[in-house]
Parts: C-alpha cells; structure tokens; sequence
C-alpha cells in the first residue's frame, strides 16, 4: 500500500532519526581532507582576477589592457560591454594569468578612464530631493507601473487586512516610532568563486554555491549554450547566507567571466574574490528606514497597525520588510503594509538569512515594546494576547521559563527575589522578548536514487549540495531509518548537476523537499529486500520489519536474517531506486 507518513507519534519508535548524531562530513572539516572551491587544482590551471570600478558613478570612457596583455604569464583577458558605472567595484575587466601574483599584476596594468558623476551611497541621503540619481529618469528598474520620485519607487503592491483607519478610531492609545537598520553584509568564510574547465563543447564549473543547479541554468543562457553541456560541482561550501543563491553574485559576472576566459585561453581557470571584492559586489542585507504606527485598547488588544519601509538594496531592488509585519501579532484585525525601494550607489542586494525579516521583526518588534511600555504593561503578555501562532504561543512560554522571565523588573541586587545582580559600573544586565518568523517552502523538483548493492553497501545519490548546515547528515539519517539500517552504514553523493536534480539550499527549503524523496526511495529498496528475504524466513513480504540491520518477521523478531544476507539474494548487482 502506500507509504505512511511520518508524524509525532512515530518519534517513539525511531532507532536513527531525531536521535544525536556526529555530523558525517565532521572528520573531513576537522582535519582538511574536505575540498571546497577553493582547494580544486585542474592541470595546466590559470588564476582569474576580476577588476572592479574606481568610481561610485559615471561612465567608462576606455579600458585600456594592452599592458596587462604584454605582462608574460598573462593567457587572456575580457572586457566589461556596459559602459555605465553605478556602484565601485562594478565589473569592468579581468585577467587570467598562470600565477595569482601575475594576475594581480596585469590586474593593475588595466588602464580605465572615467567620466565620473555625482553619487549616493545612504539611504536617507538618496530620498532627499535632489539627491544623484542612480537610474536617468527613462529608467525604471522597478516596472513602469511602479510610482517613482528620485530615487524612490513605490509603493508597490499593497498587502494588507481589514481597515486601518477604522482600527485607528477604535484605539485608546496610538504609538508610532521610526526604526533604522543600516546594511549588513555576508561575510562567509569562503569568498564567492568558480573553477571553470572546459573540454570542447563541454563545460565543467566547481563553484561556491547553495543552488548548482540555478548555476548551471545561468551560466547556459549567458554563455548561450546548452545546459546539458554544462556540469556544476560543489562538494563542500564555506558559507553564503544567501549570498551564493544565485548564478553568480549578485552584482558580479565572475562566474561567466571566469568561463570566457577558460575558453579563449583554452586552460582551466579558478577566479576566487578576494574579501574586499567580496563586500562590494557580491550582495548585502539592505537598509531599512521603517515607520510602525500600532494602535490599541489600554489592555494591549492591537487594533490596527500601519507600516511603512523604504530600503535600499543598491542598484537593486527587492528591499521590502514587511513579512514579520503582516505575520506577528495575527490576531490584529487591520494591517496595512508600504514598502519602497530607495536606489543608491552601491552593489546589489542578496537575501541574507530570510530577506528583509530581520529588520522587519525589528521594526514591528520595537514598536511592540515601546506600546506595552506606554500602556505599562509586561511586553510578553501584549505579545501573547495579540498572537494567533499556537506554536508561537508555546514558544513564548517555554522561553519565558527558560530565561527566567519572571525575574524581570524586580530591584537589582536583590538575589533572593531573582533580581539579577547588583548594578556596578556603566554596565547593566536585562531581559528581553521579540519574534521573528519564517514560512514553510518546499520545492516539488526534489529527487533522490537509492542503490542497494550485492555487498549490502548502500548509496545514496542527490544533486543538492550541502551548505553545512548538516544536509548529508540528515538524508543519510531518513534512508537508514526506512532501510533499518545504520546511518554510518549510508554513503551518500551530492553536489553534482550530473545527479538527481533537487532546489537550492536557501529558504529552508531543502531537507524538508527532498527528505521525502529520500525516504520514498529507501522505501521502494525496502520492499525489493523483503521479498529477497521472505524466502529464507518463511513469510511473506508484508509480514516483514526492519531494523538494527536485520530484516525480521514482524510476529516472530527472532527469526531474522542480516541486511547484507538479504541483499547477497538480488540477482544483480544493485537494486536501484528513484
């Protein structure tokens, strides 16, 4: 029949998932033998180096490489086609030279000359009249239907409940504040970076990565070939944080780049950023300028919200925060959402640990202190009454255990009444609440092989790349628990366009997507096992369980044979399953 899901009652019973576990990529982290981009050596290998822009805006008026071209070592060279510069560190040239110290050099021997205009780099400057324009007024980034005054598009489409206004009237108390969160920056140990191969028609890119398979779709329609020619690998990765969601980053062609210069120097290329690189063109959480109007009864009851964001994510769009807004605090009749986009003179945005929700959960969670502060009321009660999350519910009071909130507001230094501490120096110790939310994404693209060999090894095959967040780990886990089998006992291949495709890593969407996959998979195995086993135990296939390697008879534990007994009966090499 079909398979049954796994629910809460089926954690009692589980021997390998949802128990601690060594992470299974762990020993090869600790002792170097894990190769990341960084690490890939491809014989007779160049090394890129990406020029970015001197200036924050204006025009190229020549590239002049000639000198870099004549540096010996130096194998080929590209130019930027735009010739419009709207933040520093834009691409405009590379090199690939047979040392990295060459390609610094001839890196420097490109001759760039500008016309340089007036620029914006902050937020509040960039919405004042008068300020740079970073896109001419024929320019719209946003959409034509998109309002537009300087540097500010929007607002864009409205989200919103129930009537404001009407919410407003039936306040007791109104309080409104203006929150500020400058931009923040990836900063993930491995910088962003590609190992580019090719072998004739055949394209072969080692890249930094959360989505290989978003790389290969992008490389393929820039590069104008088809994507079936195009292999992208990533094994290992140190960090994005959203920053590597993308075919390249977010505002650098390194990717491609490094791909033409593989193939008009006919070698293999590695292009890796440096740091400075790094925080100026590969993506940034944007800033956020935020002003919550809250109104409520005098017992903390919200009865409207309106909120309004201007961000700013470079030369990018994309920098709404309004998500924790309209999530938190659902039992609020009347919500209403503005978000604007604020154009400046700096690199373009990358989501960065859920988009916009950071500074939007600290926009509408200030508000929520400061109302409960002027209604004097505990600011977790205000947050309780208004929420609608049980979860959210649940959370609050295991947290309000947990920390100790009953502590709070009782006289420093009074320890036999849990105050916390005496007040000395300039430093002082409190206890806070806020919330924060996220949703739940899956991706149906997810898919999985499971192979069964003679031997009784096990592997498992996906196209998913592991950003080290435990990935191999828990796949590894979800096979050996339907195989009854140990997870250790699992060798699992990921990270390769060549295998089952599956969604990037990002937005806590992959285990949960490809996990079922996964276990379907183990499942489709474990039935062909059964029916090897049930021969030699007498019983039919469904009479059969599994567990601590050993296929049994459900009825009679005891009469059991081994794993790799079962699988010594397969009259071929492997049971395969997708």
């Amino acid at each position: 029949g079909d398979i049954q899901p796994w629910d809460a009652d089926s954690w009692a019973q589980f021997e390998q998932v949802g128990k601690p576990r060594p992470r299974a990529e762990g020993p090869l982290k600790v002792t170097g033998r894990a190769k990341y981009t960084y690490d890939v050596k491809l014989p007779g290998m160049l090394y890129g180096r990406m020029i970015g822009a001197a200036v924050a805006a204006g025009e190229i008026l020549s590239i002049d490489t000639s000198k870099a071209e004549a540096l010996p070592g130096v194998k080929a060279v590209w130019t930027a086609e735009s010739r419009v510069v709207r933040f520093a560190g834009q691409d405009v040239a590379a090199v690939a030279a047979v040392s990295p110290e060459i390609a610094m050099d001839a890196a420097r021997l490109v001759q760039v000359s500008y016309k340089e205009r007036p620029f914006t780099t902050e937020l509040r400057e960039a919405m004042k009249d008068g300020a740079p324009l970073v896109y001419h007024l024929d320019k719209s980034p946003a959409g034509p239907d998109v309002p537009r005054k300087g540097n500010v598009f929007g607002p864009g489409r409205g989200r919103g409940r129930g009537d404001v206004e009407k919410g407003f009237a039936e306040a007791e108390v109104v309080h409104e504040g203006t929150y500020y969160c400058p931009v923040h920056t990836h900063s993930p140990l491995a910088t962003h970076g590609v190992v580019a191969s090719w072998e004739g028609d055949q394209l072969t890119v080692y890249a930094s990565t959360q989505g290989i398979f978003a790389v290969r779709e992008g490389l393929a329609e820039a590069l104008g070939i088809d994507r079936k020619n195009v292999r992208v690998v990533c094994e290992h990765m140190g960090g994005g944080f959203g920053s590597k969601l993308g075919p390249s980053a977010s505002g650098s062609a390194f990717a491609m780049t490094a791909c033409r210069l593989a193939k008009k120097a006919g070698a293999p290329v590695k292009l890796m950023l440096d740091r400075k690189q790094q925080h100026l063109c590969t993506g940034n959480a944007p800033s956020a300028l935020m002003t919550v109007k809250v109104g409520a009864k005098k017992d903390g009851t919200l009865t409207a919200v309106h909120y309004r964001s201007w961000g700013s994510a470079g030369v990018a769009g994309g920098a709404g925060t309004a998500g924790p807004a309209g999530s938190l605090h659902g039992k609020n009749p009347n919500f209403k959402a503005e978000e604007y986009d604020v154009f400046t003179n700096a690199g373009p945005a990358a989501p960065l640990r859920a988009p916009g929700h950071s500074q939007g959960a600290f926009g509408i969670e200030s508000a929520a202190d400061e109302l409960a502060d002027k209604l004097g009321l505990d600011p977790l009660e205000v947050r309780k009454k208004n929420e609608s999350s049980p979860v959210r519910l649940a959370q609050f009071d295991v947290g309000a255990k947990e920390i100790g909130w009953a502590r709070r507001n009782k006289k420093a230094g009074d320890m036999s009444t849990g105050g916390l501490g005496p007040a000395r120096g300039t430093k002082r110790r409190g206890i806070g609440v806020a919330s924060g939310n996220w949703y739940v994404f899956a991706s149906e693209n997810s898919n999985a092989q499971l192979k069964v060999h003679r031997d009784g090894s096990v592997e498992l095959v996906t196209g998913c790349q592991d950003i080290g967040t435990g990935y191999r780990t828990a796949m590894m886990t979800v096979a050996a628990e339907e195989l009854g089998i140990e997870a250790t006992d699992v060798t699992m291949r990921l990270g390769d366009t060549q295998f089952p495709e599956g969604p990037a890593s990002g937005g806590s969407v992959t285990v949960n997507s490809v996990a079922p996959a996964v276990r379907l998979a183990a499942n489709q195995a474990r039935t062909k096992l059964f029916e090897l086993a049930a021969p030699l135990l007498g019983a039919k296939p469904e009479e059969l369980d599994a567990a601590n390697g050993k296929i049994f008879v459900a009825k009679e534990p005891a009469k059991s044979v081994t794993f790799k007994q079962a699988a010594a009966k397969m009259s071929g090499e492997t049971i395969d399953c997708l």
